[in-house]
């Protein structure tokens, strides 16, 4: 089975937790929620007699599969599952409405009650540990889990610890390259701001050693950009959800989350604050001064200027519910308009030679007709890509290495024109 029905089930059992947990008992949202689960429940047990999801060592399984990208995606059911001392649900079809209830209201933390039997069932896997398959578990995929851990924490009203913030970043920082680039572009819509702040931390990571950066202000530009968009995460993620055009009150509050960061990251104290202060206060602030809020004619701190650069770059080409997201090389397009004005020329630059004309995580045709995802390249040579879908347009069962050439490129893809699920296989080559 493909991990899409495991994710279907997951986003809806996550919404649905959400619903219990905030809305009055009753509430037709709420009704909605369920039956959407019950819909999604339906399709993964549809083909089985049971399904086990396991949960160990922070990974989550299907049977004894490990699923790299649901893993990620959904880090905060992988997180609470834990907190909760759940190690596996069971489904048994017919699942019951009112079971899969309980277990949204666990899962959101609206309720302590365990189910008790019926068609959910937890606890009871069938599976030991060493039935599990092993899973060759990355740095860097520990490191974006432990980051998403720490940034959930600080929203729930969590204490910001510095130290906490320099150890969780530590595995980004010694963890360079390509691997890191694909990993950015990894997301979750229903948590945008977390995995927008853990994937700009990675791109300013990079951009700063093209920069020449390293030591300690190394570690100070991977910190201030893991806490950029705290501001956000604190009066909540409702622009990033709001379906349609965002309203004048809308985008008043969006331009309030740069102060609020900076005095949340003040106040926490602790080494580097001052620099994280400040590139959270400053990263939509612009080079030219138009940007938010009004710095009065003051300089932009040059760390401020790299987040700024991988901020917008990681907007640009995230999806929100007010806009579809854009190619990458748009993405790039538009930093270069901006350079001189928006953004700080030097560091455009530095971008788009990281970059490269196609950043790792795009989807390309090349004149014959398969389509690659690019995962690297090497200056002056060739570019490395994972071959998706083949001449004839039909998907790969496994996506198989394939080195191309610029010249071969015919146009460029976003995820939903070819329906590939593209932050499966990032996911899954970070393992």
């Amino acid at each position: 089975m493909s991990e899409l029905p495991v994710r279907g089930f997951l986003r809806a059992l996550l919404h649905a937790g959400e619903r219990i947990r905030s809305e009055a008992p009753g509430h037709s949202s709420i009704g909605d929620a369920i039956e959407a689960l019950q819909e999604a429940a339906a399709v993964l047990t549809s083909a089985q007699s049971a399904v086990v999801l396991t949960v160990a060592d922070r990974t989550l399984f299907l049977g004894s599969k490990p699923l790299p990208h649901s893993t990620l995606e959904f880090n905060g059911i992988v997180s609470a599952m834990g907190d909760r001392r759940i190690d596996s649900v069971t489904l048994v079809p017919p699942v019951e409405d009112q079971d899969l209830a309980d277990l949204a209201a666990v899962i959101g933390g609206a309720s302590h009650d365990l189910p008790v039997g019926g068609t959910v069932l937890l606890n009871e896997r069938p599976l030991e540990g060493a039935d599990l398959l092993p899973v060759p578990t990355s740095d860097l995929h520990r490191t974006y889990a432990a980051s998403l851990e720490a940034l959930r924490a600080l929203a729930n009203g969590g204490r910001l610890d510095t130290t906490r913030v320099a150890a969780t970043v530590e595995g980004f920082v010694g963890n360079p390259g390509p691997a890191a680039l694909m990993l950015s572009t990894v997301r979750n819509h229903d948590e945008a701001t977390f995995y927008h702040s853990v994937n700009v931390c990675l791109l300013s990571l990079e951009l700063g050693r093209a920069l020449g950066i390293g030591g300690q202000v190394l570690r100070y530009l991977a910190a201030g950009a893991l806490l950029h968009d705290l501001g956000s995460a604190l009066v909540g993620e409702t622009a990033h959800r709001k379906q349609g055009s965002l309203t004048g009150e809308d985008w008043s509050r969006v331009r309030l989350h740069p102060q609020e960061g900076a005095q949340a990251i003040l106040a926490g104290g602790g080494p580097g604050v001052e620099l994280a202060a400040a590139i959270a206060l400053e990263h939509h602030a612009r080079l030219d001064g138009q940007g938010y809020p009004d710095l009065g004619g003051r300089s932009l701190h040059p760390l401020s200027r790299i987040v700024a650069v991988a901020d917008s770059y990681e907007a640009i080409t995230s999806p929100r519910a007010h806009r579809p997201a854009r190619p990458p090389g748009e993405a790039l397009r538009i930093l270069a308009e901006g350079s001189g004005t928006a953004f700080d020329g030097d560091v455009v630059s530095a971008f788009l030679h990281l970059m490269g004309s196609h950043p790792p995580g795009s989807l390309l045709r090349i004149g014959s007709g398969e389509v690659i995802l690019v995962t690297g390249f090497d200056a002056g040579g060739p570019m490395r890509g994972l071959l998706v879908r083949d001449s004839q347009g039909r998907a790969v069962d496994s996506p198989e290495p394939l080195d191309f050439l610029e010249g071969q490129v015919v146009g460029e893809l976003l995820a939903e024109d070819v329906d590939i699920d593209t932050a499966a296989l990032v996911a899954a080559s970070a393992w």
